[in-house]
């Protein structure tokens, strides 16, 4: 199609569009959530998802993401559910996976389950956001490092750590 030229219209447009279809994405991947089993393979195909989708309309979304910065006020507070419990969007959907991963015993408990789903979020968005401005990143790759660093935090496995470095 034709470039896409941004404006306060254009964009608010966009952004209500982009909304549309993540509200309805989220309503098909609380089935995800839903089901039983391991955490991780879980929140991989939730990613995969996001993807997949993320993949088919790059071109639109770093406008979507300006306007959405521009208008941060209306972002405090996000994320939860909706009046009957249902996520409203993939934060909510972290929380819903998270929250069932602590019951499960599989991740800490020693943080709420929307706490963990919001440092979850800014590692997804860290993520998409160097795979919008680095030429040549495969977003798959770039939220498998999110996965794992997410379950498995930062630390180097026992057969790389190696020894500490010496500063001069």
């Amino acid at each position: 199609g034709p470039p896409y030229h941004p404006s306060p219209t254009k964009e608010a447009t966009l952004a209500h569009w982009v909304h549309m279809q993540l509200a309805a994405a989220t309503e098909r991947l609380a089935e995800v959530v839903a089901r039983p089993g391991p955490f991780a393979p879980r929140l991989r195909e939730l990613l995969g998802a996001s993807a997949r989708w993320s993949e088919r309309h790059r071109s639109y979304l770093l406008d979507y993401f300006r306007f959405r910065f521009l208008n941060i006020e209306d972002e405090l507070g996000g994320g939860g559910g909706d009046a009957e419990g249902r996520p409203r969007d993939l934060a909510g959907l972290f929380a819903q996976l998270i929250a069932q991963a602590q019951r499960d015993g599989a991740l800490r408990d020693d943080l709420t389950s929307e706490h963990l789903a919001s440092l979850l979020h800014h590692l997804y968005f860290g993520a998409l956001m160097r795979w919008l401005t680095l030429p040549g990143l495969v977003l798959a790759d770039e939220f498998e490092a999110v996965v794992t660093l997410f379950v498995n935090g930062a630390r180097a496995p026992a057969s790389k750590a190696s020894p500490r470095r010496r500063t001069a």
